[in-house]
């Protein structure tokens, strides 16, 4: 009961920082295309706000959880960051530094695993739960994986190695899910503005194609 409560107060925690991060990524996309007036400037914090949009980043962000929790656990039970037996009994200034170096290997492991085989899961998760949150038809979805799918693996290999060496070699386990939901607030941000780019460029190419747009 303990666990489940625990687990469903990361999915709540995880979902909020994802329904966060879109608002700042709206608010931010909002200044740059929304129109407004010059006595809006401090007044409408968000010209053009879609609250659905940020219900389905919640959603997703709570539905996601459990999966990144469980899988946080996994790796702490494959890759233990706890020094051998051997080396925590041993005296000499050779097995004293044994410790750091099994804990640097067993953060690297961690590392190349959660990298090659966790992040494509989790980029494709993503695009394809939020296409599916959005009611795109099939032959949307697949576009919006065809091109979306490899720009978010391919920044989230430019943000999320290094905010996991920290996470895997300092962070406890029980907060590892919320101390990737605090990078991932910077992370949600720029999936929503991502996926706002990609709605508009199909939005673009549906009005293009029919020769019509509203």
């Amino acid at each position: 009961m303990v666990a489940v409560k625990r687990i469903a107060a990361l999915a709540l925690f995880s979902g909020s920082v994802s329904a966060t991060g879109n608002i700042i990524a709206q608010y931010i996309d909002s200044w740059s295309t929304a129109p407004r007036r010059a006595e809006d400037k401090f007044f409408v914090l968000f010209p053009g706000y879609e609250p659905a949009q940020t219900l389905r980043f919640f959603v997703y962000g709570v539905s996601f959880a459990p999966i990144s929790f469980r899988w946080h656990a996994f790796l702490n039970s494959r890759f233990p960051l706890v020094a051998s037996a051997k080396a925590a009994a041993s005296k000499s200034a050779t097995a004293s530094a044994q410790p750091l170096s099994d804990k640097a290997r067993a953060v690297l492991k961690r590392i190349a695993v959660d990298q090659t085989v966790f992040a494509p899961f989790a980029s494709g998760a993503f695009v394809v739960g939020m296409g599916l949150l959005e009611g795109l038809r099939s032959s949307d979805l697949a576009e919006r994986i065809r091109v979306q799918y490899p720009r978010v693996l391919m920044a989230g290999y430019l943000v999320w190695p290094a905010a996991q060496v920290i996470n895997f070699s300092i962070v406890p386990l029980m907060y590892r899910v919320q101390f990737g939901s605090v990078v991932g607030l910077f992370w949600n941000t720029y999936l929503s503005w991502s996926s706002a780019q990609m709605k508009r460029d199909q939005q673009r190419k549906a009005c293009a194609s029919n020769a019509v747009c509203i």
